[in-house]
């Protein structure tokens, strides 16, 4: 277990193995990959919170995590290969089913095989995503995603169309979860976006419109509303890194619930269940994106960085059809990829960030004292 510092025992930012924060995220399903990105009889190395392990998809279907490394000689188990539902290490052919168990070792006794075993972690497949529960003991119930759905006024396995996007971002997720709440960042990041006739017409600033926000907090949900106005915008925050948003978009009204899941420190992925509704009643207008692009335009983290370095303009990428996400990789890497937030100055717009901080640090000292976690189901 590696030594945690004084400046982590409260910080949510820092994730790796024997962390305060990285224990709290490992307490919660956490999504790692795209369904459709793991065929049948495939494997590959994953990293979650700076921590390795080997995923795989039998030939069943099922999806399954399980330790880096296999239990005899600890070569790495991403290059075994699936048998059933079962993966057979390449280096000297030891066989571990889908609990972790060894099943067969070529030329050991039936007691070595009956002893030998590695760590395998609950997984769980839902809208497209695998999730995966790596903490201790039992994990909680999955989260009732189309409950909460339709408990907040849509119902996502009626939307047309559900699938799932991904994207790459290369800053700490903390900076992510909070932008989730930062409805005042709305107007000036996304005003190429929004209105993309910008670039040839200018911004003037004083004619952003920014509709007063209500924030409500639970016990494990933040939300964000606004206070009048048509929009159906409504973001929550869902303990410990997910957010569930509701917003107007061209062709009606998008819903989602989307994970900022750390790589580690310094690099997270986003997942998320995007359903598109037909309109209720008329919505403003927003684009709202993010998956990565399988086309002849750069990934939208690459595009960003070379803004960053001055060498391209978000002016450049107005066609791009992620340019929300380029923006929103601009602001938030902007900060630095692990934010120095002791120079902050907080202001009334930032009311929802600061609840995320509040409740964040709740938790971890609850988990510090080894108070039980509150886990309340969404």
């Amino acid at each position: 277990m590696s030594t945690v510092t004084d400046d982590q025992v409260r910080d949510p930012v820092f994730t790796s193995p024997g962390t305060p924060a990285g224990r709290l995220m490992r307490s919660y399903w956490q999504p790692v990959l795209q369904s459709k990105d793991l065929a049948p009889a495939t494997v590959q190395p994953l990293t979650v919170m700076s921590e390795q392990f080997t995923l795989y998809r039998g030939e069943d279907g099922i999806a399954r995590v399980m330790a880096p490394r296999c239990a005899h000689r600890l070569t790495v188990l991403s290059v075994g290969t699936v048998e059933g539902s079962s993966l057979r290490c390449m280096f000297h052919g030891w066989k571990f089913g889908g609990d972790g168990r060894c099943v067969e070792a070529p030329g050991e006794s039936d007691r070595l095989v009956a002893r030998a075993a590695v760590r395998a972690y609950p997984t769980w497949e839902a809208h497209g995503l695998i999730f995966t529960y790596l903490g201790e003991g039992e994990p909680p119930p999955f989260p009732d995603l189309d409950g909460f759905s339709r408990r907040h006024g849509r119902d996502l396995t009626a939307a047309p169309t559900v699938e799932t996007e991904t994207y790459l971002r290369r800053c700490n997720f903390f900076t992510n979860v909070e932008n989730g709440l930062d409805h005042a960042h709305v107007p000036f990041t996304h005003r190429l976006s929004a209105d993309p006739t910008r670039t040839k017409t200018g911004f003037d600033p004083s004619a952003a419109h920014q509709e007063p926000i209500e924030v409500t907090r639970e016990v494990t949900t933040i939300r964000v509303r606004e206070r009048s106005g048509d929009s159906p915008y409504q973001a929550t925050f869902l303990m410990p890194n997910a957010l569930h948003l509701i917003v107007g978009i061209r062709s009606g009204v998008m819903e989602q619930f989307a994970w900022r899941v750390p790589i580690d420190d310094e690099t997270h992925r986003s997942f998320a269940i995007v359903g598109r509704h037909v309109p209720r009643s008329p919505a403003p207008t927003h684009m709202v994106g993010g998956a990565e692009v399988d086309s002849d335009w750069l990934p939208a983290d690459e595009c960003a960085e070379l803004i960053l370095n001055g060498e391209k303009r978000l002016l450049d990428f107005v066609e791009h059809p992620h340019l929300v996400n380029i923006e929103d990789h601009v602001a938030q890497v902007g900060m630095g990829r692990l934010a120095d937030r002791t120079n902050e100055l907080l202001a009334e717009s930032d009311k929802g960030v600061v609840q995320i901080r509040r409740m964040w640090r709740s938790q971890l000292d609850a988990l510090v004292r080894d108070e039980p976690l509150n886990r309340k189901p969404w």
